[in-house]
């Protein structure tokens, strides 16, 4: 996604990253699956109490703001925004990097790679090779797209397109 932010703008951002923000790698899809391949998923999270500040956190990144249930150790309400979609991060994080500290600029660094990694790995078809192996879950949930089921769900597509002229012809 591109944002339409002015320099000043991003440098506010980038401001207010470095004193409220983090930024992070999500590494859940290895939990997921059962043989994940996947590259982390980059994130950027900013927290803080000022609730008028976030809103206009929100309003520059297009991303809602939510009140986790935690509160302060004062009893204020916590109020967060958190970019995770790539889009969005890819066209941002080059833009702030050069306004951060060097600190900063490693945890950026690792994202940016992460990005690099995923889109790679997308572009290799690897995505639809993991969904193959199947969801860890108890219960097993069959995908809507036919290339990403597991095999045993294909044992009563037969039967179900057999009905279909029947069915066609009840309604027609």
């Amino acid at each position: 996604m591109t944002l339409s932010l002015t320099e000043i703008e991003i440098a506010w951002l980038a401001g207010l990253i470095e004193e409220e923000g983090s930024f992070g790698l999500d590494a859940r899809s290895a939990k997921r699956y059962k043989v994940s391949t996947a590259p982390p998923s980059p994130y950027l999270r900013i927290s803080m109490t000022d609730q008028d500040i976030i809103e206009r956190v929100s309003k520059l990144v297009k991303k809602k703001c939510f009140s986790p249930t935690r509160r302060t150790v004062t009893e204020k309400q916590v109020y967060t925004v958190h970019v995770g979609d790539r889009a969005t991060l890819s066209w941002l994080l080059p833009r702030l990097f050069p306004h951060f500290g060097k600190r900063r600029q490693q945890a950026v660094q690792k994202c940016l790679d992460a990005l690099d990694d995923w889109k790679v790995w997308y572009a290799t078809g690897n995505r639809g090779e993991m969904a193959k192996q199947g969801v860890l879950s108890k219960k097993p949930m069959a995908s809507k797209s036919f290339d990403m089921m597991l095999p045993d769900v294909f044992e009563d597509i037969p039967d179900v397109l057999e009905d279909i002229p029947d069915v066609l012809e009840d309604i027609l």
